[in-house]
């Protein structure tokens, strides 16, 4: 064994002797995301190993099939895992920039098995041209962030590939309804993005509906003391039947569909729509779409972060799906400054989709499930502007509200300038 893994080993060993609950919680944070460096850094080593190992085809010598099968033989390790890391090294061969910060602790083996995976054989000149500006974005955004735009990059170098997928998922939608001997009915299908999209949005409005009922109700019984195991219904219970709400809904409005709601609102920047734009009426001119390049740097979903591609954003804005903002005279979101309180409706859904998640750094939630809370609050001279507004979730709102109610000295909890 070599020298360096006796001294990894050992430091281990000093480490598992660490009596963590003893250590200052201030240096507690530092010391998490230098063990992150170091488990990417092991990893990434690990991995250059296997990879060697995979290549040698020494395993073959002990009548092994594979590599990742022999040493899951010596570590009763799980083959899939090691089979994985083993397809990670044949990948990274050709990787230079995401090897090296690999190796420097500067990227998890999360963040590399998604470069892995946009890699693909169709796209290594493209990959090739713009792994460094990608491995940047990695070392940099968070990795929801980073997941968006890696998809985003795909999406820009290959525009056709991404319409042929969302062409093929609608064309495999499907859906099937049986009903059994004794009356009870089977569903089992595929929806295309789009309209699983819709479907979904207005299933969890139901969902939701529903279990608020439920927590209310064992509240009023049991009060404080009411837990998830006290409610009436089971998950899959309440699913159903905020489906078989959903059709009376439906059959009691005639069919005819509610106002569209910020869940079912896409998002397309103007650079980005224009251009499929383009790309569409070249298409029908036969002339070639390539030429009118779409830029790495987009925005194109539903306001919720579900991804759609931008030729479904222009056909669905024809066919009047999008909800569109209302904005002034400026090409600004409306304000209201001193005349209005809360943030709400047209204005209200312009802060979430100019701010799509949380605004607490730590905080990934969706805007369309946040509160717009007053930078400056209303009770300091805030106004009710689209530039004073941000989203934040229930949880960082309560928690900013109590930092606010410290640095008073009070301790009210009453919150200022959000939505109720």
């Amino acid at each position: 064994m070599r020298t360096e893994l006796v001294d990894v080993h050992q430091a281990a060993e000093k480490l598992r002797g660490v009596a963590w609950a003893n250590e200052p919680v201030s240096t507690l944070e530092s010391s998490l995301v230098s063990f992150a460096q170091i488990r990417a850094m092991v990893d990434a080593a690990e991995i250059d190993g296997l990879g060697v190992y995979d290549a040698s085809k020494e395993w073959k010598a002990t009548g092994a099939l594979s590599a990742p099968a022999r040493i899951a033989e010596l570590t009763c390790g799980r083959q899939d895992s090691i089979g994985w890391r083993r397809g990670l090294a044949r990948k990274l061969r050709g990787m230079p920039h995401t090897v090296a910060a690999f190796e420097l602790g500067d990227l998890t083996i999360d963040h590399v098995s998604l470069l892995c995976r946009a890699n693909l054989f169709a796209l290594a000149l493209e990959f090739a041209r713009d792994e460094e500006m990608l491995v940047d974005k990695a070392r940099t955004l968070s990795y929801d962030e980073f997941e968006r735009e890696l998809r985003n990059w795909r999406d820009a170098v290959d525009p056709e590939g991404a319409e042929q997928r969302a062409l093929s998922n609608f064309e495999q939608r499907r859906v099937h309804a049986s009903e059994s001997f004794e009356g009870m009915g089977r569903l089992d299908g595929w929806m295309e993005p789009f309209g699983f999209h819709v479907f979904k949005t207005e299933l969890d409005r139901h969902l939701q509906l529903l279990l608020d009922a439920e927590w209310a109700d064992a509240r009023a019984r049991l009060g404080d003391a009411a837990t998830v195991n006290d409610l009436e219904r089971t998950p899959a219970q309440r699913r159903h039947d905020a489906l078989a709400n959903m059709a009376e809904a439906s059959r009691e409005h005639g069919g005819v569909a509610a106002e569209t709601s910020l869940g079912t609102t896409v998002v397309c920047d103007q650079p980005t729509y224009l251009i499929a734009l383009a790309r569409i009426l070249a298409a029908i001119r036969g002339d070639d779409p390539n030429q009118y390049r779409y830029p790495f740097e987009r925005r194109c979903e539903f306001a919720d972060g579900i991804p759609v591609t931008p030729e479904q954003a222009v056909w669905a804005s024809i066919a009047g799906w999008i909800e569109v903002l209302a904005l002034d005279a400026n090409g600004h979101p409306l304000n209201f400054s001193r005349t209005r309180r809360f943030f709400t409706g047209k204005q209200r859904d312009a802060n979430m989709i100019a701010f799509p998640v949380c605004d607490h750094p730590s905080c990934s939630i969706r805007s369309v499930h946040c509160q717009i809370d007053h930078l400056l609050e209303w009770i300091d001279g805030g106004l009710t502007d689209s530039a004073n507004g941000r989203p934040l979730c229930k949880g960082h709102n309560l928690w900013k509200e109590h930092q606010r109610a410290k640095n008073r000295g009070t301790t009210g909890r009453t919150r200022r300038g959000t939505e109720p």
